[in-house]
């Protein structure tokens, strides 16, 4: 003799299950989007790094300034030099040219005072933006070793994902081999009007579909029936609980 309902909980325990199949593999699938967009760079790592290029460029066009003023001062200096020779060598004896000369030594003196401090600000300027280099090359460093602790933790995650989609769809080909074609039609069509929930489970004569209290009698309805019962209220196929 046949138990009663032994054919309906079979056919909707296929669909239940059929369904927990589905709703995983959307989540799983979901998931795995995410973590492989998170792979690779990211906007924080690809801006600690522009931020530390653009400093280092700043120091490098602080130094080539640096260069540029040394050169300048030597130049002065040699300069000077050479006017200096020519006021107090003793070969030049025309009062009106020594005081062409000194005139000139005065200004050139002049020029490599204001010079030196601009070198001094260059100096200044440079051990201030050496430190902000430091400081910014440190933080890079933290930033991309806390990407690199994240990405082999997303790769691992990746990985067990693809895993467990794998066995997924494994197990959900197979159901759907199990499950009649009738069913399956009904069970799809559901799914897409019920926002991918097509079954329910009755629970203590309670729709967990739509959390409606449904009377006995269509609870021993659906208890007794052969064929696929439905919530007289959301519409989904009924799958009975434990404890219905």
């Amino acid at each position: 003799m046949v138990e009663e309902g032994s054919g309906l909980v079979s056919r909707t325990e296929s669909l239940y299950r059929l369904q927990t199949l589905d709703l995983e593999i959307i989540e799983k699938t979901g998931r795995l989007q995410e973590v492989e967009a998170s792979l690779g760079e990211s906007e924080a790592l690809r801006e600690a790094r522009r931020s530390l290029q653009a400093e280092e460029q700043r120091l490098a066009e602080l130094q080539r300034r640096l260069r540029r003023q040394d050169l300048d001062l030597r130049s002065l200096t040699s300069k000077i030099a050479t006017e200096e020779e020519k006021l107090y060598g003793g070969r030049i004896k025309n009062p009106k040219e020594l005081a062409g000369i000194q005139e000139e030594v005065r200004y050139l003196k002049r020029n490599r005072s204001e010079l030196e401090d601009a070198m001094l600000e260059t100096m200044l300027e440079i051990e201030d933006v050496e430190a902000e280099v430091a400081a910014r090359r440190e933080r890079l460093q933290e930033i991309e070793a806390e990407w690199k602790q994240r990405q082999a933790g997303l790769r691992e995650e990746e990985a067990a994902l693809r895993a467990r989609l794998a066995r997924l769809e494994g197990e959900r080909r197979a159901l759907r081999a199990s499950i009649d074609d009738q069913d399956l039609a009904i069970y799809k069509e559901l799914r897409r009007k019920k926002g991918g929930r097509g079954v329910a489970l009755l629970v203590g004569g309670l729709c967990q579909g739509c959390g409606v209290t449904l009377p006995t009698s269509k609870v021993q309805e659906v208890r007794r029936s052969q064929d696929l019962a439905f919530c007289s209220n959301c519409g989904r196929i009924l799958h009975v609980g434990d404890a219905s």
